[in-house]
C-alpha cells in the first residue's frame, strides 16, 4: 500500500520538481547515497504516503490497546476520551481527503487538453474516471477502506507474533 500511495503522489506532485535533494547544503550527500535523482517532490510524495499508511495503523494500535472495541460506549464516556476520538477522527479525515484530492488530481492530469493541439491518450480508466465523478470518490473511498483493513490485519499480525516471540 505504501508503495502505491507513493507512487500515486509522485505522479500527481510537481512542487518543486527540479530541485534536487543532492544538491542541497548540509544533508546532500546523505540523499546522494540513497537516490542522486531523488527530487524534493518524491521526498514530500514518500512522506504523505508513509502518513496515509501510518495513521490507520496507529488508530487501530490504539483501539486495541485500550480495548475500545469490546465496549465503545464506555470508553466514551469519559469527555478525554471523546477528544481523543476526535482528533483520530479528524487525522483519519486529513487520510480520507488526501487520497481524495490525489484521485482527482491524477485524473485531472490524465484527461485535461494538451497545450499544444494534440489530444492526450487517456487510459480507459481514467477516462471513465473522469465522465463519472462519483464514482472516483467512490475508488477513493474504497483505497481508503483497503488501507484500513490492511492496517488492522498488520497490528493484529505483529501483536501476534509479539506475543508468540
Amino acid at each position: 500500500m505504501l508503495v502505491l500511495l507513493a507512487s500515486t503522489y509522485t505522479e500527481t506532485m510537481g512542487l518543486i520538481s527540479g530541485q534536487y535533494l543532492c544538491d542541497l547544503p548540509g544533508f546532500g550527500g546523505l540523499f546522494c547515497v540513497i537516490d542522486e535523482d531523488m527530487t524534493v517532490s518524491h521526498l514530500l510524495a514518500f512522506l504523505l504516503a508513509v502518513f496515509s499508511v501510518a495513521v490507520p495503523m496507529m488508530i487501530w494500535s490504539a483501539v486495541l490497546d485500550e480495548n475500545i472495541h469490546e465496549d465503545p460506549r464506555a470508553w466514551l464516556a469519559s469527555p478525554m476520551n471523546r477528544v481523543k476520538a476526535g482528533m483520530a477522527g479528524i487525522v483519519y479525515g486529513a487520510v480520507i481527503a488526501l487520497e481524495v484530492v490525489n484521485l482527482y488530481t491524477l485524473i485531472a492530469q490524465e484527461t485535461a487538453p494538451n497545450p499544444f493541439g494534440g489530444s492526450q491518450d487517456a487510459s480507459p480508466m481514467m477516462d471513465f474516471l473522469a465522465q463519472n465523478q462519483g464514482l472516483g470518490i467512490f475508488v477513493a473511498l474504497l483505497i481508503a477502506l483497503v488501507n484500513t483493513v490492511l492496517a488492522l490485519l498488520t497490528v493484529r499480525a505483529s501483536r501476534s507474533l509479539i506475543q508468540k516471540g
